[in-house]
């Protein structure tokens, strides 16, 4: 069975997405990321990247608002 973080239909965030979306820090969704609370993926230059779909898991999970726009659509954020 694949590795769920190498699907081709996953859209991956990076940490600046997530924390523009939160309106917290970069730093602060790499504490997210550190304590386990986000779930991410190391690329093998150490950048993490976030599923979408872990994403709007970890918003429903700690009760943050989850725009459908945003998550009605597969078009990927704003690279890094």
């Amino acid at each position: 069975m694949p590795n769920k973080h190498y699907r081709e239909a996953n859209v991956r965030l990076t940490p600046r997405n997530v924390a523009e979306y939160c309106q917290v820090s970069k730093s602060t969704v790499l504490g997210w990321i550190k304590s386990g609370k986000l779930e991410s993926f190391k690329l093998p230059s150490g950048h993490h990247r976030i599923d979408k779909e872990d994403f709007r898991e970890f918003l429903e999970r700690w009760h943050m608002p989850v725009r459908e726009d945003l998550f009605g659509s597969e078009t990927e954020m704003t690279k890094e």
